[in-house]
């Protein structure tokens, strides 16, 4: 499930992973007219502001972590200086420092010295009203409906753009002597609601959802397919016949079986056994899927290695891996030919087994059922 969480920008920082969203202000991207203190989330502006050229901007650490439905953050006036040009927004990866975020292409913005809202542009419209010394104001990037939004005391002051196209870090701007703030990307409570707007989304597509008329038939072919696909052969034993002259498929019980038998092979380590399974009863499938070849000899490859015997795990990584590694890949006309579909069913059987054997003989499945993939050695 999507978190609300505070989000800031890719500007090579000591923090690379772009899915713990933003934490701090990237020191090595400021502005040489900001100061950062100590605590990296206090900025102060110590330029003259003499040119337009002369705004002092800051990014954050890392973007908003795209797995969360809401990406936002907050910073609050502490002084507005001489004039209040300031700016809180949104800026790529290779925004400009030395101007404010919605001057510049790839940036959003709004400025509390006019209230007005700028994308990509020195223009901007009308759009809120302004701030000052003591405010709080907040932008988000509401990722289900790509929005962006901004507040100010904790109110939403509506929708300031919609469709942004890149990936975006928190950014502020000053451009005033005398001019500073510090930033929350959520360590500290918000002042906006966040948490009950996410709440509010939610519910909304659980609405939406729920209005979305199913047919049992469909349905229950969909799961059948599921647990025929991952070989969980008692779940799908389980299941009441179809009946009422469904036209869904009943699932084949002895593809199921066989794929179960591949799949318990493959966990056990019996790589000679589980091949041998497969060319019996997929005559075609090995010699027809390379990815599966490759996956079948690096379980093998890693068995070896469990077991000891090393100069055999470096007879096979030579023998059968490096030339997989190494191979053209296949022409167009040779994917179209590849195989009928239940070659293509059993070979996600067959992927069925093998990462728990890579993972550990040690893992059980739950119920007695597995979904395991092929070991991806």
């Amino acid at each position: 499930e999507m978190e609300a969480s505070g989000g800031l920008p890719r500007p090579m920082d000591e923090d690379e992973d772009e899915d713990l969203g933003p934490t701090h202000v990237n020191t090595t991207r400021a502005s040489h007219l900001v100061k950062v203190h100590k605590d990296k989330l206090t900025v102060s502006y110590t330029g003259k502001a003499n040119h337009t050229q002369d705004v002092g901007a800051v990014l954050a650490n890392r973007p908003f972590a795209k797995k969360v439905l809401i990406g936002y953050f907050e910073m609050t006036v502490i002084s507005a200086g001489t004039r209040g040009c300031m700016a809180i927004g949104l800026g790529n990866a290779n925004f400009n420092v030395m101007r404010h975020p919605g001057w510049e292409p790839g940036s959003y913005g709004y400025h509390g010295d006019d209230g007005r809202k700028f994308q990509e542009s020195g223009r901007g419209e009308p759009y809120g009203p302004k701030f000052s010394t003591g405010d709080t104001v907040g932008c988000g990037l509401h990722f289900g409906t790509r929005e962006i939004f901004f507040t100010k005391n904790g109110k939403h002051l509506g929708v300031g753009f919609t469709n942004p196209s890149h990936s975006y870090y928190p950014s502020v701007g000053l451009h005033s002597e005398g001019e500073s703030l510090s930033l929350n990307f959520g360590a500290q409570p918000f002042k906006f609601r966040l948490d009950d707007m996410i709440r509010e989304e939610r519910e909304k597509l659980h609405s939406t959802i729920s209005r979305i008329p199913m047919d049992a038939a469909l349905v229950d072919g969909i799961v059948r397919n599921y647990l025929e696909h991952y070989a969980c052969h008692r779940a799908l034993a389980s299941l009441p016949p179809i009946g009422g002259g469904s036209s869904v498929p009943q699932p084949s019980s002895s593809s199921v079986s066989i794929r179960k038998d591949i799949r318990e092979l493959l966990v056990q380590g019996q790589m000679a056994e589980a091949c041998a399974k497969l060319d019996e009863a997929f005559p075609n499938l090995m010699a027809s899927s390379p990815k599966l070849r490759a996956y079948v000899r690096c379980q093998e490859f890693i068995e070896h290695l469990r077991e000891g015997r090393r100069d055999t795990a470096l007879q096979t990584a030579q023998q059968y891996i490096a030339p997989l590694l190494h191979a053209p890949p296949p022409a167009p006309s040779q994917r179209a030919a590849s195989g009928p579909p239940q070659e293509a069913a059993a070979t996600n059987g067959g992927d069925a087994g093998g990462q728990e054997g890579a993972n550990g003989h040690s893992q059980s499945e739950a119920n007695g059922e597995s979904n395991g993939t092929t070991a991806q050695g």
